[in-house]
């Protein structure tokens, strides 16, 4: 695949720059399965499907390095999400809640990607990822469980941004948040987000980001 056409165009953006020098034999094959359906004369956007469906499938694999990366790289992935969320809305609340809803392999996102140059707040968001699954599989560490006190932190920085106790447990419960419009879903989420950021104690924040950050990487 070295010098191909969808190699060539890849080359070009740093994530899959990165992606190609560190993961070779996941790169090669994805590449080549992509390239296999340009030339068979498939539709654009099912190639890059192909190629989301592999990045996909190669972040959940090394999300146990990610989750074990120091405090900096994780709130690094959360503070990357955040912004993709934002840039997507700013889109469209379709493209954010889609993102939200089904992560890269949403339709929205699926076309945002088939311009990977000009992917650049998801590109962001998973090279955070990948950056942080690097040093957690060179030097892991041990993230301790968020308990009741990280969690009245959080949510007194939530109660700043207006949440009241039925946010809170609507927020908690996947049937009751599946019934608020997009643009809510995409609000919360990013509160959300923003809350666990704006906790000023370090140690409660790394345990809080260690549990929300699971879906995100994981997902």
């Amino acid at each position: 695949i070295e010098g191909s056409a969808i190699d060539a165009r890849l080359q070009k953006v740093p994530l899959w720059e990165m992606l190609k020098k560190d993961y070779p034999e996941w790169y090669v094959g994805n590449v080549a399965a992509a390239e296999k359906l340009s030339s068979e004369q498939k539709p654009a956007i099912e190639v890059t499907t192909q190629l989301v469906q592999g990045l996909v499938d190669l972040r959940r694999k090394n999300a146990p390095n990610a989750l074990s990366a120091s405090s900096d790289k994780l709130k690094g992935v959360a503070t990357a999400f955040l912004e993709n969320l934002r840039n997507l809305q700013s889109q469209s609340v379709g493209a954010c809640y889609g993102f939200i809803s089904k992560g890269e392999l949403s339709p929205a996102v699926i076309e945002i990607m088939q311009s990977p140059e000009s992917a650049t707040s998801i590109n962001a968001q998973l090279s955070a990822i990948f950056d942080a699954a690097a040093e957690g599989a060179k030097a892991p560490v041990k993230h301790e469980a968020a308990g009741k006190a990280d969690y009245d932190m959080l949510i007194a920085e939530l109660s700043k941004l207006g949440w009241k106790e039925e946010d809170l447990q609507v927020f908690s419960n996947p049937r009751l948040l599946a019934k608020r419009e997009p643009a809510q879903v995409c609000k919360m989420v990013q509160d959300w987000f923003s809350a666990h950021l704006a906790v000023s104690d370090g140690a409660a924040q790394e345990r809080l980001l260690y549990e929300t950050l699971k879906p995100v990487v994981s997902g």
